[in-house]
C-alpha cells in the first residue's frame, strides 16, 4: 500500500495498517460527521492519505506510503473499521454510551520480512494472521475509553527454519478526549497501552537460539508484560458538507522486555513517530 514507484514497497497491508490508526484513534469522527450529513441506518466514511509510519515496531528507518481508510457502521450495531470488523452486542447506560462487543481484526500491518531493513536480517518473516476478541468502551460527548483483549496467530518463519505459529494474547487500552476548536475544527487526543503475553512478544522481538546463531544477536526471550505506551492527536477540519482534512500525529515508545530487544537496541528504537494526512469524504 506505500504509494506508487516513489514507495517501492507497495503492499496492501500498510493501507490496512492506517485504516487501523486512524479509525481506532478517532473513534467518534466517522460517526459523528456522517450523522451530521444524513440521518441514516448506514453511516460511511471514506477517504485516502499519505502516511509515514516506523516499517516494523521498534524501526528506526520510516517510510511513508499511501494510506486509505474506510469506516462504516449500521445502526450502531455492526461496525467496520479498516480491517476490523465488529459488533456491539450490548448497549447500556445514558444514551447508550457503554458498549460491550466482539471483534476480530486481520493483521496485515505485523507483517515483517527480513529483506525490509537491516536490523531484520537473518531473522526470518512473519506472515499476517488474524486477532479475535472482546472490547468494552465508553462514548461520552466528550471523553471516550475502550478496552479489549484479542488472542490471535501469525505465521512466523525463522531463517532456514520450518514455519512456526506464533501470536498469543494482546491487552489494549485507550481512553481520550476530543472537542470543537472551531465551527468546523474538531480536536482529538488519545492515550494508549499494551500488554502483550510472552507468546506474543516472543513472536515479535524474541530472538531463538537458531536466529542467535544466524545473526550474532544475544538470545531473547521475553516475558509477558507492558510492550508499549503512546499517544495520537488528530485534527479534523470539516472545509465542506462532505469533505474532511485530517491530520495525524502518533507518538508510541516500545517498554519493557520488548524495547531491550536486540532488534531494538542493535539497529532500532524505542521511540516511534507516525504522521499522517488524509482526505475524507462523508456518505
Amino acid at each position: 500500500m506505500k504509494l506508487m514507484t516513489l514507495f517501492p514497497r507497495a503492499t496492501p497491508r500498510i493501507g490496512a495498517m492506517a485504516v487501523t490508526m486512524l479509525m481506532m484513534t478517532t473513534p467518534t469522527l466517522a460517526q459523528s460527521a456522517a450523522q451530521a450529513t444524513q440521518e441514516s441506518d448506514w453511516k460511511v466514511a471514506a477517504g485516502l492519505g499519505v502516511l509515514r509510519t516506523p516499517i516494523f515496531p521498534g524501526a528506526r528507518k520510516s517510510e511513508a506510503f499511501a494510506a486509505p481508510y474506510f469506516s462504516a457502521s449500521y445502526r450502531d450495531r455492526f461496525f467496520v473499521r479498516g480491517p476490523a470488523v465488529g459488533v456491539n452486542l450490548l448497549r447500556f447506560g445514558e444514551h447508550d454510551r457503554f458498549r460491550l462487543g466482539v471483534v476480530a481484526r486481520y493483521t496485515l500491518e505485523a507483517e515483517w520480512d527480513e529483506s525490509d531493513d537491516r536490523a531484520l536480517r537473518r531473522l526470518g518473516r512473519i506472515d499476517g494472521g488474524l486477532d479475535a476478541g472482546v472490547f468494552g468502551s465508553y462514548r461520552g460527548e466528550s471523553w471516550f475509553a475502550e478496552l479489549a483483549a484479542t488472542r490471535g496467530a501469525v505465521l512466523r518463519k525463522e531463517h532456514g527454519e520450518k514455519s512456526t505459529r506464533g501470536s498469543g494474547t494482546a491487552i489494549q487500552f485507550g481512553f481520550g478526549y476530543t472537542t470543537r476548536l472551531a465551527t468546523h475544527l474538531r480536536w482529538t487526543t488519545q492515550a494508549s497501552t499494551q500488554w502483550s503475553d510472552a507468546t506474543r512478544a516472543r513472536t515479535y522481538f524474541g530472538i531463538s537460539d537458531a536466529q542467535s546463531l544466524a545473526t550474532g544477536l544475544r538470545p531473547h526471550q521475553p516475558k509477558a508484560g507492558i510492550t508499549s505506551y503512546g499517544i495520537t492527536t488528530t485534527l479534523d477540519y470539516a472545509f465542506a458538507r462532505h469533505w474532511t482534512l485530517i491530520g495525524l500525529v502518533k507518538f508510541e515508545r516500545l517498554a519493557g522486555d520488548a524495547k531491550s530487544s536486540p532488534i531494538v537496541t542493535a539497529n532500532g528504537k524505542a521511540n516511534q513517530l507516525s504522521t499522517g494526512l488524509f482526505l475524507g469524504y462523508r456518505f
